[in-house]
């Protein structure tokens, strides 16, 4: 085992927005315009927090920005360059240095699964870039509209690539992880095939917890869900005004299941909000969801 690249609670707190990457010696945002004067800030690499948030300084002056992912203490740190707050999602942390409390009927699945085939990373490359890519072509998910810009989805050096695989290239499975800080690595993209075996995905996160822990790395996120608030939260908030909108269209963004699904797993639950450096407009929400294309997966629904 590695030596532990984390010492102290306040490390783990140090963590860039969600899908925004580690990177030494790099500090670079993505920005997508959603109206005139307003941007979202939607991903980028940077060498520490420090570096993100004098980036962010910078364009904000002249611009209003909106940023998603953001912990509690990233809010902070934005709180005190002018940002606002409203809650949004969820973080699904793995605290690695603590049991999983899986079921043993989970368990006895998962080790009849690793008997069957086994748990690997893949190398970047041209030719594994290629053998990902005719992946997803059988995967739950192609063919329909894609959410874009909330997630890291393709395989680069920015990313790591875990699948669960029975024989040579041949996967069941897959999960892209990518580096949130120097403690955590963070869940990006969840890929199963459309017709698979059951418990593929539990196999892949159970793999990569042991995987990530022997690297030295204290948390492994499951990434957020949103529009999944505390009990006491405001009714009349806009946080759960958010809540409600989120209510109106499961039937196109299946997050109670994604909530099931990573529940089985976490250790612990995390805040997540979106910050912005003016007020907050429902028409902003509008716009990223169009950017994302999320609007256009609640239509594909609607229509099939």
């Amino acid at each position: 085992m590695q030596e532990k690249q984390y010492t102290n609670r306040n490390l783990l707190q140090s963590n860039l927005p969600l899908s925004y990457t580690l990177t030494a010696g790099i500090n670079e945002v993505s920005a997508i315009k959603i109206g005139r004067n307003s941007l979202w800030l939607n991903g980028g690499n940077f060498s520490n927090i420090d570096n993100f948030i004098s980036s962010i300084k910078t364009i904000s002056r002249n611009n209003k920005i909106i940023i998603r992912g953001c912990n509690k203490s990233t809010s902070k740190k934005l709180n005190k360059n002018g940002f606002n707050e409203i809650l949004f999602a969820k973080e699904a942390i793995i605290e690695l240095d603590k049991n999983i409390s899986i079921t043993k009927k989970l368990l006895r699945r998962i080790s009849s699964l690793l008997k069957r085939g086994n748990v690997k990373e893949i190398v970047f490359s041209d030719e594994n870039t290629e053998i990902f890519n005719e992946f997803l072509k059988t995967t739950f998910h192609w063919g329909k509209p894609q959410l874009r810009n909330l997630f890291l989805d393709r395989f680069s050096e920015s990313t790591r690539l875990f699948v669960y695989e029975i024989s040579p290239n041949k996967w069941e499975g897959a999960i892209l992880v990518s580096q949130n800080s120097k403690s955590k690595m963070q869940g990006e993209q969840f890929f199963r095939k459309k017709i698979g075996m059951n418990g593929v995905m539990d196999t892949l996160v159970y793999s990569i917890c042991h995987i990530l822990e022997n690297e030295g790395y204290a948390e492994f996120s499951l990434g957020e869900v949103p529009f999944t608030i505390s009990e006491n939260t405001s009714f009349f908030s806009k946080a759960n005004f958010l809540n409600l909108i989120g209510s109106k269209i499961k039937f196109a963004y299946n997050y109670k299941g994604l909530y099931n699904f990573k529940n089985k797993f976490v250790t612990r639950w995390d805040d997540i909000f979106i910050c912005t450096n003016n007020r907050w407009l429902f028409l902003d929400l509008l716009r990223i969801a169009k950017k994302s294309n999320l609007l256009a997966l609640a239509l594909y629904k609607i229509f099939n």
